[in-house]
């Protein structure tokens, strides 16, 4: 075999050098092509929001109440299921200072279609003591200043509602001195006495 010039030598180790030197390159090309291709999936994974399920919060049910009676602002107004005598009052823009609220539970849960009464001051007192203990039906009427509310309420036309605001105006006005009166009784107009003139009397 013939020896290689030291020419030929040169020639043939950078030959070789040449050759790794794009061995290596051809495996570093193939290794980044794979890095290229898995970086997308990392990605996705990473940027995918995890969806959390928030509960939505439900609205309490409400409660329709007419407060009436010793407070700033009577009306009907509306509560949430749950609430007590004092958030009726406090809805109504409070008791007056003549408020007798020693009368009332003011812990008492409220029922839908509840009316609350707030009483003043020394009324059922002063009630007692004008107002004679006469029969609540004379003669086969009825009479407004003394009758109870069961006996108001076989009034036509006189609910619960009405038959409370008639006791409630009593209280407040030492009775009435006329039937007519009553007209003045919130709910109740000209028609509804008109039903009930000849079945009441007030003593």
């Amino acid at each position: 075999m013939e020896e290689l010039s030291p020419k030929q030598w040169i020639i043939a180790i950078i030959l070789v050098g040449l050759i790794a030197f794009g061995a290596g390159n051809l495996t570093g090309i193939k290794t980044a092509s794979r890095k290229i291709r898995a970086k997308p999936q990392n990605e996705l994974q990473i940027q995918t929001p995890v969806q959390s399920k928030t509960a939505v919060p439900q609205k309490p049910e409400e409660i329709t109440v007419y407060v009436t009676g010793e407070v700033n602002k009577p009306d009907v107004y509306e509560l949430e299921e749950g609430s007590i005598v004092k958030d009726a009052i406090t809805k109504a823009g409070g008791a007056t200072k003549d408020a007798d609220l020693i009368a009332i539970n003011l812990a008492k849960r409220v029922s839908d279609g509840e009316e609350i009464i707030v009483p003043k001051k020394g009324a059922q007192n002063k009630s007692a003591a004008n107002l004679s203990p006469a029969p609540s039906e004379k003669n086969g009427k009825i009479n407004i200043n003394t009758a109870d509310l069961a006996t108001l309420e076989k009034l036509p036309g006189i609910g619960e509602v009405k038959a409370n605001a008639i006791i409630q105006y009593r209280k407040e006005h030492n009775g009435f001195k006329t039937i007519h009166e009553i007209t003045r009784v919130s709910g109740i107009g000209e028609k509804t006495f008109e039903k009930i003139k000849d079945l009441i009397t007030v003593g």
